[in-house]
């Protein structure tokens, strides 16, 4: 029963052209939105890697580790309430409804409202799983509002996707980054330990949902339909899974490692994963931008082969350089930067390089697959691919107790192989071969690393300082690569450029 006039009337999206001119222009903007939507996400990334240097050394692991917990329930719970609907109202072929707006984020605030009280209730029992103190009970309890704001956010964010509006998002995500950044770092420069990013938090999800509705305004009401909500949660469940199991993927240290190894434990492999996951980041940002493109080309389209291989190869051509510079450099960069304390999260990092080398085309992959409509197909993977990292890791766990470089290492041995699945897949989806363009990024990478890893291990001073094996491995890299396609990297430069220019 709805507490306002009925409306079936789809909420007006602002850019509606000809259908003469509609393929151009939507190419053009596709260009220009993503091109603007990677360098304000570069930007925000830099700014994160700044603050991320100074908290490190402002706080403790355990702060770490007890923040990352406390994430972990606020996002499960999170991603439960949204029961997929956001991205049911994203992939629709025709504007949404306001009814049917209107139905989603009442339904979304009913359930908000019901973890968060789960939350605070069962606080106690969380934080004794975790070997979490009095003190940090309250933490877990301080974050339940963010429930609220993920369900409020979604209306704004869906009419800014469908609209391709991405870098008016990345503009509202710096901002709010730049929020969190700043609040987090008074609070822990006064002491405030693990309160510095929880209060953070607050404030930046606060920031966000602001400016959100400032950019695309207009309050839908409240009120439910069952009859139009039921359409929209039997699409959204399929998409629900696996957005689950990948949080249960991406997240196994939060779930798995505080009643094995603590806070502190949990706070090490964190900072492990950030410190070798930045290219992979920027990689799954841009996923937003990809999926309402994919979705716009059939199968067998060139133009749906020529987005995937762009996607990829950029990735891998940028992404490789720096996942191996960063493993290389990390024994002397990460003491000298972040703090000796985190010395030990380097077995981490190099347990996990594999891992992330994959993910640099496991997004655009999985991007295709949604895009593509085979929601059950992305869930059976994704399902799979969780459970084995799990069990690969719980088989670590109880092999080498509290060792965690296994744990990632686990990680990237079933990462591995969802990659070949997936490519041998896309490679019969699109009559084309997936691996295009991939080959000589392997094969630089595989040739530098080499040479890096030889020079780390048997050279004697100045020639073995990690800065210098860094600087070899990318000579090495760029050199083997220019060798190989000197033509199309100077081309693909050129045309990253004007893009990135809007003469694109």
């Amino acid at each position: 029963m709805t507490t306002s006039e009925p409306s079936s009337a789809p909420v007006p999206e602002r850019e509606a052209p000809n259908a003469t001119d509609q393929k151009p222009r939507l190419t053009t903007k596709i260009l220009r939105e993503t091109s603007r939507f990677a360098a304000i996400q570069l930007l925000s990334a830099l700014l994160a890697a700044v603050a991320q240097i100074a908290l490190a050394r402002l706080l403790d692991k355990r702060d770490f580790g007890v923040f990352g917990i406390c994430q972990f329930y606020i996002g499960l719970g999170q991603l439960l309430g949204d029961g997929g609907l956001g991205a049911t109202l994203l992939r629709r072929k025709h504007a949404a409804t306001v009814e049917e707006y209107r139905s989603t984020l009442t339904a979304l605030l009913a359930i908000a409202a019901s973890f968060a009280l789960a939350l605070f209730v069962f606080a106690p029992q969380l934080a004794a799983k975790n070997k979490f103190t009095h003190e940090e009970t309250f933490v877990l309890r301080l974050m339940a509002p963010l429930y609220f704001v993920g369900a409020l956010r979604v209306v704004p964010y869906v009419q800014l996707e469908r609209e391709l509006s991405f870098s008016r998002i990345a503009r509202i995500e710096l901002a709010a980054n730049l929020t969190r950044h700043v609040t987090s770092l008074v609070i822990a420069a006064l002491g405030g330990g693990v309160w510095a990013l929880a209060w953070a938090q607050l404030a930046s999800a606060t920031v966000q949902l602001t400016a959100a509705y400032r950019a695309a305004p207009g309050w839908v009401g409240l009120g439910f339909s069952w009859k139009i909500f039921r359409p929209l949660i039997a699409y959204g469940s399929k998409v629900q899974a696996l957005s689950l199991c990948a949080y249960f993927k991406d997240n196994m240290s939060r779930a798995m490692l505080g009643s094995f190894v603590g806070p502190a434990g949990v706070g090490l492999y964190d900072f492990g994963v950030g410190y070798i996951q930045v290219p992979v980041g920027a990689v799954n940002g841009l996923a937003r931008v990809q999926l309402p493109v994919y979705a716009r080309f059939e199968a067998h389209d060139a133009e749906l082969h020529a987005a995937l291989r762009g996607a990829m190869r950029t990735a891998m051509l940028a992404g490789i350089p720096l996942l191996a510079a960063l493993a290389l450099v990390g024994d002397w960069a990460v003491p000298m930067i972040y703090g000796a304390k985190w010395s030990a999260a380097m077995p981490v990092a190099w347990g996990l390089l594999l891992n992330m080398v994959c993910g640099l085309v496991l997004s655009p992959l999985f991007t295709l697959l949604q895009g593509q409509g085979r929601a059950g197909l992305a869930l059976g993977v994704f399902a799979t691919w969780t459970a084995g990292t799990w069990l690969l890791a719980l088989v670590g766990l109880e092999l080498f107790p509290a060792n965690l470089g296994v744990v990632a290492s686990a990680q990237s041995v079933a990462t591995v192989a969802v990659t070949l699945v997936l490519m041998i897949w896309a490679s019969r989806h699109l009559g084309r071969n997936a691996l295009d363009g991939l080959g000589a990024p392997l094969i630089a990478g595989t040739v530098a690393l080499a040479g890096g890893g030889g020079l780390r291990r048997f050279g004697d001073g100045l020639f073995a300082h990690p800065i210098a094996v860094a600087v070899v491995f990318l000579f090495v890299y760029v050199g083997v690569l220019w060798l190989l396609e000197r033509e199309k990297i100077a081309a693909e430069a050129k045309a990253i450029y004007a893009a990135v220019r809007g003469k694109g």
